[in-house]
């Protein structure tokens, strides 16, 4: 019997297997309200079969305001109790995080252990006092009451992440000279005095997440952690669940397809050996064989699913149905994370149910159609899979020979080969479900006709945009796609311009390099990696110069020519680039369809999708494709 599938002890409570849903930021509330939207999200994560879920993260102090939810007065307690509720026939145990961001909070005051800002543009927090620290200890046992009263089974402190707690526990940022500052044991008061107080109000087993290092130069590290953790568990808690990083290092909290899974399985192994209460695992841990191998060599007792239960809600129960080649990978392409950042709803680049639970359907269709999609990007593998799985007649038309479109080309860069899996997966999917694949099929009107489709899905991407740059059609300058599929030769020592900064360019950049060319990425704008989110982009931008690529930015290229790139600066001096070759990043535009144009008036009926009709990003275009495939 698979390991992850066994009970598990969380204080009082017996868990029905060791997975649990980490705690996210959703943004779906209303003012610090949960509304029905909020339910039907965690309703959907509870059907598919997790052992625990614990609410994402709800602000304990009155005067903190923020995209979160809040659990600090009782007019919070009614919708937090909904979501227990809507949870109850599911057999989930259900708990809360409770958090106060700290000098890291998006509205309402900045406090801290210290007046050390979060970095040059934000605004120096206010030093607590002991007075303040001590009715903040009293706002977590507060909100603890809140949380039993609205049924919560237990409870999680955000002690990680540089959040309050955190905070002080990092010599970096705590200056202080009084009992909260100084020794560890000081900078641990604060956490352990939480944990108390929290143990006094009520009797809710306590998880608490914890650093396991701050990954920052000085700041709380994994020696720390083991003794930190020792601290809290005789100060009460049940479990200690170990995470890394801050919003200064969010590559290790976040981490993007680029960083390997399971990153912070060390960290993990460390506290387990300090502390006998049982331990969660986090970070990259949604491969089926990862996460059981995690629990089966008792590096941890219990595994955290964040993003991979965004992307597949169902990850339990086909995992433990022995069903995986059914599991939507998530590719952790952190789109969901850069939305909620920014203070928009949760999305996924995967999958397009999210954020909008409530009103999903995927129902048969009141009438069976044929249906034609022309084009293989997001967009339109989306649009097929649910078009198929409503019942419709579906085939798809790709004119190159491989299925994929921009998924294929993205996935082309070491960093980005996750992309591929979820392409992969598609294509896979679209095969089990009876969908008609046609590659090197470029669609003519005539073959439309052929076919007779009732529905035609034109979703056949962009194509590069080129502007009238003096000798951009010369021998030596080729799209940046071309350098990714491997259509041109780049010996090693090759000297090669990347016009064009985004995420292409970088791509580019990134695979030329590491072939052994000389890299040089030419980019007008005041930073590259447009289009990038934004963990990510950090990550790639921060490997890029380490490899030794140079990045030129606020530059604009004037002229190109066999052996020579000219550039202007902002001041108006125009400099010369040696170049062997140069590849074009500049960016995109709907790719024209003679289809569209040559096809006559009929019964036909014609949606344009995805970057065929305004280029955009993998989330909107795989909305996009369901939206269509939803409205058949």
């Amino acid at each position: 019997m698979n390991v992850l599938f066994t009970p598990v002890r969380l204080g009082p409570l017996t868990l029905k297997n060791r997975l649990v849903m980490a705690p996210m930021g959703t943004c779906l509330d209303n003012g610090g309200y949960v509304t029905e939207d909020t339910v039907a999200y965690y309703r959907r994560r509870a059907e598919g079969g997790v052992g625990a879920i614990t609410v994402e993260g709800c602000l304990v102090s009155g005067d903190t305001v923020g995209p979160e939810p809040r659990i600090s007065g009782p007019e919070f307690v009614p919708g937090l109790r909904r979501i227990v509720e809507e949870l109850e026939p599911f057999d989930v145990a259900v708990g809360v995080q409770l958090m106060h961001p700290g000098r890291q909070v998006v509205e309402g005051p900045s406090v801290a252990p210290s007046p050390v800002p979060l970095n040059s543009a934000a605004p120096v927090p206010h030093e607590l006092t002991v007075g303040e620290i001590e009715r903040i200890v009293e706002d977590y046992a507060r909100a603890a009451r809140f949380a039993r009263e609205a049924g919560f089974t237990y409870l999680e402190v955000h002690g990680a992440h540089g959040y309050l707690p955190s905070n002080f526990l990092s010599p970096q940022h705590n200056h202080r000279t009084d009992a909260y500052g100084g020794t560890l044991e000081n900078r641990a008061r604060f956490s352990v005095e939480i944990a108390r107080a929290i143990g006094a109000a009520c009797d809710l087993p306590l998880v608490w997440r914890l650093n396991g290092t701050d990954a920052e130069p000085g700041g709380f590290d994994p020696e720390s952690a083991v003794a930190v953790a020792g601290m809290i568990e005789r100060a009460g808690a049940a479990s200690i669940s170990v995470s890394s990083g801050t919003w200064l290092t969010l590559q290790q909290t976040l981490a993007p397809m680029s960083v390997p899974r399971g990153h912070m399985l060390d960290l993990v192994r460390a506290v387990k050996k300090e502390v006998s209460v049982p331990v969660m695992a986090v970070g990259r841990l949604d491969d089926p064989d990862l996460a059981e191998a995690v629990v089966e060599q008792g590096d941890a007792d219990m595994v955290l699913l964040g993003r991979g239960l965004i992307a597949e809600p169902d990850w339990p129960l086909l995992v433990r149905d022995a069903r995986r080649d059914e599991l939507r990978p998530c590719i952790a392409c952190n789109a969901c994370v850069d939305l909620v950042g920014r203070g928009e709803r949760a999305r996924c680049a995967v999958n397009p149910e999210v954020g909008r639970e409530l009103t999903w359907a995927v129902e048969p269709a009141a009438r069976l159609r044929r249906v034609m999609v022309v084009g293989s990007g997001p967009a339109g593998l989306e649009a097929a899979r649910l078009a198929r799985l409503r019942g419709h007649e579906v085939s798809v038309w790709e004119r190159d020979p491989e299925l994929g479109g921009k998924l294929t080309v993205a996935g082309l860069a070491p960093s980005k080969h996750e992309v591929l899996r979820f392409r992969d997966h598609q294509i896979a999917r679209l095969a089990a479900l009876g969908v008609e694949l046609h590659t090197s099929a470029p669609v003519t009107a005539r073959i439309v006709k052929e076919q007779g489709p009732d529905v035609l899905i034109v979703a056949t991407g962009a194509d590069p945009l080129v502007p009238p740059i003096p000798g951009i059609d010369g021998p030596t300058v080729h799209d940046a796609q071309r350098f990714l599929r491997g259509e041109v030769e780049v010996p090693p020592g090759t000297r090669l311009v990347v016009v064009g900064g985004s995420a292409t360019g970088c791509e580019t950049a990134e695979l030329m390099r590491a072939g052994g060319a000389e890299v040089t990425v030419v980019e007008m704008r005041r930073g590259v990696g447009r289009g990038i989110e934004a963990i990510t982009r950090r990550q790639m931008v921060r490997q890029l110069r380490h490899d030794g690529v140079e990045l030129l930015v606020n530059a604009t290229v004037v002229d190109i020519e066999p052996g020579l790139v000219r550039w202007r600066a902002t001041d108006g001096a125009v400099h010369e680039l040696p170049a062997d070759l140069v590849a074009l990043a500049i960016g995109w535009r709907p790719t024209g369809s003679s289809v569209l144009e040559d096809l006559e008036p009929g019964d036909i009926e014609v949606r344009v999708l995805g970057d065929a009709d305004s280029p955009a990003d993998f989330v909107r275009a795989i909305n996009a494709g369901a939206d269509a495939a939803l409205a058949l």
